[in-house]
């Protein structure tokens, strides 16, 4: 019995399983907030609810193309954001949703506002205090 066809499908059947989505940023919008003020920080917190669109996400190799913003003074601590620093979310002129946490597979230097496709592993975070979305693994496509 000639096994060769079995193997090739099942090998063409495991690469597109660990495929990556191209998202964009109008999935993002898939999100409400509750938020709620925590006397003992003297702050208000939010916490998300996602979409089952998002859900189904979670887990999942995505690309999502953005402007990527380093937000200390190390380069350690990245955002890929929908919008320019000008106009990102920590300025007052976007949503919470349009920014999403980049945990980079190897340390990278990128200049703020460079124009990049981010693939990783996407997150749905529901921790206070922190962005809703996170990207794990993350390596640049361009």
């Amino acid at each position: 019995m000639n096994f060769f066809p079995l193997f090739l499908g099942l090998f063409f059947l495991s690469l597109s399983s660990q495929a990556q989505q191209v998202i964009g940023w109008p999935l993002l919008a898939g999100v409400e907030y509750v938020y709620s003020y925590k006397g003992d920080l003297n702050q208000w917190a939010s916490k998300a609810t996602f979409s089952e669109d998002l859900h189904q996400l979670d887990g999942q190799r995505v690309q999502l193309k953005g402007y990527v913003l380093s937000l200390d003074l190390h380069g350690d601590m990245l955002v890929l954001s929908e919008y320019p620093f000008s106009g990102c979310f920590f300025c007052g002129g976007a949503g919470q949703e349009s920014v999403v946490e980049i945990q980079m597979k190897k340390k990278k230097r990128f200049k703020n506002d460079d124009l990049r496709t981010i693939e990783g592993t996407f997150r749905l975070n529901t921790k206070e205090f922190e962005l809703s979305y996170v990207l794990e693994d993350a390596e640049v496509v361009d």
